[in-house]
Parts: structure tokens; sequence; C-alpha cells
């Protein structure tokens, strides 16, 4: 949208300027409403936990013994009434679960799931017990930073490169690049991004994150063009792949019960961190004399240690669920196995 604003911006001479934008930008919202009203369907969605659940909380129907005033024509509507409830939280568990023929699809879904290594951690649990776990805490650290290192390398980018290249021409031109990559790149990600979080385990991930993370911010200590090429490259392709991360990992890790709370909490932690970008700029400019080198190295390094403790957590606690689960595993086919009083081994029983 901004890089679209300032080619329009610069087309006019300044003629569609930022109070015209967001004018022309209320469609997005007015047009949301719209569909929400006319289009979009009067009840939430709801999943298979909540429908059963529901089933499980009517209430019993009451006997003649119990409620005198009760008629055996009551009985039979009250039955009636039962048995078309019962037919429609079938009707949509089969709707959202899908019949026999996407058994293919439910076994994909599963063998991702078991891939994760984490999958299920903490489902079941309350959106506080899950707050006040390791879990959620390393991933808001490492959320607070990386979204602050995101966007204030989106936010200070030209002035970095300016002071880096030592050229205001060639930061110009570096942040041209970076204008015109920073969409594309969030488009051409998405296959790939897809594609690792289904295909590899949440610590694969997170190490790709931090190692990633590392680099990016060591291409934006070096003073040269190429380098900064390769690092603007870098990061419109890992931001994407970051915040489509995070929100995995708290799928995974802590359920669709509660992910609206949790994940909401983390983004808006994130969101009141990244005040903290106005008191850097200005560390930068009348600390550093504009170089953006200390800063950069100190998010980075903050970075780095929190990354490494998220990763380290989460691999260990990974291998222990893999071991409980081969634990399980190993006893259900002792108990299956067992012989039985007649000498029979037991298989089949």
């Amino acid at each position: 949208m901004f890089l679209l604003f300032r080619v329009a911006f610069e087309s006019t001479n300044g003629k569609l300027d930022t109070k015209k934008l967001f004018l022309i930008y209320l469609i997005v919202p007015v047009f949301i409403l719209i569909a929400q009203l006319a289009i979009m369907p009067s009840k939430s969605y709801k999943t298979v936990g909540e429908i059963v659940k529901e089933a499980e909380d009517d209430v019993s129907i009451p006997s003649p013994e119990q409620d005198p005033a009760i008629t055996d024509d009551d009985m039979e509507r009250i039955q009636g009434e039962r048995r078309a409830r019962q037919e429609s939280v079938a009707n949509e568990i089969t709707s959202l679960l899908g019949t026999s023929a996407n058994d293919k699809q439910v076994e994909s879904e599963n063998s991702k799931n078991q891939r994760s290594g984490v999958w299920g951690v903490l489902h079941g649990y309350s959106a506080l017990e899950q707050i006040k776990s390791p879990w959620w805490w390393l991933i808001t650290l490492f959320t607070l930073v990386q979204m602050t290192r995101i966007n204030y390398f989106v936010a200070t980018i030209r002035p970095q490169y300016e002071y880096l290249l030592e050229s205001p021409s060639a930061a110009k031109e570096v942040n041209g690049i970076f204008d015109v990559a920073l969409p594309l790149g969030g488009v051409l990600s998405i296959p790939f991004i897809g594609t690792i979080l289904d295909h590899t385990s949440t610590p694969f991930t997170l190490a790709l994150l931090v190692t990633t993370a590392t680099v990016i911010g060591i291409l934006g200590c070096l003073p040269s063009f190429s380098s900064a090429v390769a690092n603007i490259i870098l990061f419109v392709l890992y931001r994407p792949f970051y915040y489509t991360a995070v929100s995995d990992y708290a799928a995974k890790v802590f359920g669709f019960q509660t992910f609206g709370k949790v994940y909401g909490l983390i983004i808006c932690f994130a969101g009141l961190f990244n005040f903290i970008q106005s008191p850097l700029d200005a560390m930068t400019h009348k600390v550093f004399n504009s170089d953006p080198i200390p800063v950069n190295v100190i998010l980075l390094s903050v970075a780095l240690l929190v990354g490494g403790a998220l990763v380290a957590f989460v691999t260990a606690k990974s291998r222990n669920l893999k071991r409980d689960i081969l634990e399980d595993e190993a006893e259900e086919a002792t108990e299956r196995s067992m012989p039985t009083v007649n000498g029979n081994n037991g298989y089949g029983t």
C-alpha cells in the first residue's frame, strides 16, 4: 500500500497527500462492514469440541416420575426434539471432519502434527495457565525483540545506509530496491513458508528463525552495497516467515481454543514494546552520532540470547515429549502381547 502511495504521490507531484490516502482507504472498513452484515454467516464458526460440548450440555430428558406434569405426548415430543438435535450435531461434525473420502487428509494432518514435535503440549489448559508457562514467555520475549528489529529497520533503512554507505544517492537506491522487494517478497515466500512449516519440526523452524535473524543483523552492519542488497533480499523473505511461524507455534503449542487470547496478548505486548523505537532512534543520532551499528548490535545480541534460550527450551521439551510417547507406545504394546492364563500370547484379544 505504501509503495503504491509513494508512486502515486510522486506522479501527482504531492497532490495525493496522506489525508486523501486515508480518506480513500476508508473504503476498506466500509467494505468489511457490508460483507459482515450481508454476506458472512450470522453464527460464528464452531470447532468439533465446541459442538460436542454443546451436545453434552443438553439437559437430560425428565421422566414422568421426576416431573408428574409431563404427559406421554410431551415425552414423545421431547424425545423427537432430542433425536433431531443429535442428528444435527452429527451432521455438523461430519461437515467439519468430512467423510471417509477425506481420511488421507486427516492422516496427513496427523502426520504434520506429530512431525512438529510439540503438538498439543498445552492443549486443554486454560489461557491463564498457558500464559504462565515458559512456552508463552519465551516466544513473547522473542517476538518483542524481533518485531522491534523488523519495524525499526523498515522505518530507518534510508538513514542507516546513508551513514553506512556514506552516500545519500546509494542509500536512496537501496531504499528504492527495498520498497519494491518488501511486498514482492511477501508474495513469493508464501509457498516456501507452508512447505517449511508442514515438513519440519518446530525446534528446527525456531532455529532457522534465529539463525536467519542473526545473519540479517550481521549484514545490516556491513558498509557495502552488495551486503545491503543481500540484507534486503533476506529480510523481505524472513519477515512473512517470522510472523507465520509465530502464529503456527501458538496454534501447535497452545491450541485453537485459547489461540485468540494467547496469541493476541503476544502481539499486544509486542506492539506496546515497539514504542521503544523512538528512544532507539534518538540514541542512534544523539549518542552514537547517527551510527546505526551500536543499536543494531544491541538488538542482535538480545535477539540471539532470547532466541537461543527459546530454541534450547523447545528442543529439550520436544525430545522429552517424543520419549514419553515412545514409552507409552511400548507399554501399550507390552500389555497387548501379555500371555493369557491358558498359555496363549493374547494377540487378537
